[in-house]
């Protein structure tokens, strides 16, 4: 008697006296060889595994293994610990800053697939990349699914823009995640923030058959050094200038370079010119964006005024003949019905603790069908009270109360 179990996302191999569990490709977890011999002899062979014992068994046995062994996730990007939130992990898709959908009152929905990125710039408002955080990948079906539901509250056709705290070009189904969005009645369009770095031609075939209409290039300099030290990595700008001319007639492009004063101003100049030789369909092809600083970011120097932004704007419309300020509805951005708050900043909750969060001390706590992040708390499991500190647009933080 013998069975193979095979799993769509995950491929098993021996590696190091242990057997190492690859998911969604980007992921990995290790199994022990002394538990699967608990189970029955085994091999693994061709990603699968192959059991002398039955199928039930060995299928029953595994999915407590694998259980396991999700505790030890981690991305491949970095070795970072890793979350996997999934339909049955009991943590909802509202709530987070993170992860899941953010709805901030127009009728563009925010999707937050995973955390995590491949650079690590200097300049992050979130402080991606190199970090003590651990990361987050959601399951695709599931957050589809959550952000159907959410969809449908809304008046005006709903764009749907893939804008992690992270890369999203990382995340394993963003194809799949692309063409399940756009076969959602209401949502018109599919917008997808990225630097671009991991971009090719065959990636931007599917991505533009799927249904991705635009690309939000993250572009701060086109001298390769510099973009390269601003973006602590290496900027492969060749390539970047190579796939924005790929793009041309399948995904529009709108270049999105962070003004960053004394450090990039100079740089502006040629990015707008090569945005005058974008050929999009519908969007303009330049959205000039002003550095802020944000708690936790990377804040490495004083924000610019915003009336010294329009005006430094302004100016360079007068000298490139160019229009740069552009008004929302240029992107069809309209205030739109949001989804109610449960609960309000200040108010004392009682929660359930779900999970560990990305920093130390911090908690996933679940109430009202939200998701809570809750810092400095120190217990570990079941239910606590907490006191909360932010309620804005449905995301919700608090402490211990």
């Amino acid at each position: 008697m013998s069975a193979r179990i095979e799993y769509e996302d995950l491929k098993f191999k021996e590696e190091e006296g242990r057997i190492k569990a690859d998911f969604m490709n980007n992921y990995y977890f290790y199994l022990e060889k002394k538990d699967l011999e608990s189970i029955a002899s085994f091999k693994a062979n061709s990603g699968g595994l192959e059991f002398g014992c039955s199928e039930k068994r060995a299928r029953s046995k595994m999915s407590l293994l694998i259980g396991k062994g999700f505790q030890g996730l981690k991305h491949k990007v970095r070795d970072k610990p890793a979350l996997y939130i999934h339909k049955n992990s009991g943590i909802p898709l509202i709530g987070s800053n993170e992860f899941g959908v953010v709805d901030r009152g127009s009728n563009i929905l925010e999707v937050k697939p995973l955390t995590g990125c491949n650079l690590s710039c200097i300049f992050c408002s979130v402080n991606e990349g190199i970090n003590d955080k651990a990361d987050i990948v959601v399951e695709k079906d599931y957050l589809v699914e959550e952000f159907e539901k959410l969809s449908k509250i809304k008046e005006h056709s709903v764009e749907a823009n893939i804008g992690p705290q992270g890369e999203p070009l990382l995340y394993p189904k963003l194809v799949e995640l692309v063409r399940d969005l756009k076969e959602i009645r209401n949502v018109k369009i599919i917008s997808m923030n990225t630097n671009g770095v991991t971009l090719h031609r065959k990636l931007i075939d599917r991505l533009a058959e799927a249904g991705l209409d635009r690309i939000n290039l993250s572009v701060h300099s086109l001298d390769k050094e510099k973009a390269s030290k601003l973006m602590n990595g290496t900027y492969p700008l060749e390539n970047i200038l190579k796939m924005i001319r790929y793009c041309e007639g399948k995904i529009d492009v709108l270049l999105a370079p962070v003004l960053i004063p004394g450090h990039n101003e100079e740089d502006i100049d040629g990015i707008i010119e090569l945005s005058k030789t974008i050929k999009n369909k519908k969007w303009p092809s330049i959205g000039i964006q002003n550095y802020l600083n944000y708690k936790g970011g990377r804040n490495i120097t004083k924000e610019m005024p915003w009336e010294d932004f329009f005006e430094f704007l302004r100016k360079k419309e007068r000298e490139h003949n160019v229009k740069l300020i552009v008004d929302e509805n240029v992107f069809g951005i309209y205030k739109d019905n949001a989804l109610e708050k449960p609960f309000k900043k200040g108010q004392i909750v009682k929660a359930e603790i779900k999970a560990h969060g990305r920093n130390k001390k911090e908690k996933l706590c679940v109430a009202n069908e939200r998701v809570i992040t809750v810092i400095n708390c120190e217990k570990e499991k079941g239910s606590v009270k907490i006191k909360l500190l932010r309620d804005k647009h449905n995301v919700f933080t608090a402490i211990p109360a």
